[in-house]
């Protein structure tokens, strides 16, 4: 069986001292290396009129021309075209016409759609039949109904 292992029963090596660096050294550092670096032309080159003017005053200048290039070119642009209105169309179709294309075509009108038409128009329904309770029930009674569920 092994010992058990104690860390305080093992003395500790004496750690060698390391010199210290020169006086000033971190704060000589990046000056040094700067110093090192390749330098670049202090200036770019800039031409005529565009040197006399401070560094934020050309990037001013050029902000300025991008936005008016684009407000240039969409006041230069022109109106969008207006797509045809559809229901102005439907309206130069007389009503007969309309109900007879209804009554041909298979179409279904549901209550909903009629409650659409008589919002949109309140003075439609003064050319609708007004038909009694007794001639309804005897209408619908006259209809073929195929499905015995209606019954």
């Amino acid at each position: 069986m092994k010992p058990t292992f104690k860390l305080d029963a093992h003395p500790r090596r004496p750690r060698p001292l390391l010199s210290e660096p020169p006086a000033g050294y971190f704060d000589k550092l990046p000056t040094q290396i700067m110093a090192r670096l390749p330098q670049a032309d202090a200036r770019p080159a800039v031409p005529g009129w565009l040197a006399w003017l401070t560094p934020a005053m050309r990037t001013g200048l050029a902000s300025v021309a991008v936005l008016g290039g684009f407000a240039a070119s969409f006041f230069l642009s022109g109106p969008a075209p207006e797509p045809p209105v559809a229901v102005a169309s439907l309206d130069a179709v007389p009503r007969t016409e309309l109900v007879g294309y209804l009554l041909t075509s298979g179409a279904r009108v549901e209550n909903t759609d009629l409650a659409v038409l008589t919002a949109a128009h309140p003075n439609i329904t003064k050319g609708f039949l007004h038909a009694s309770e007794e001639e309804l029930a005897q209408a619908l009674d006259d209809q073929p109904s195929e499905d015995l569920t209606y019954l």
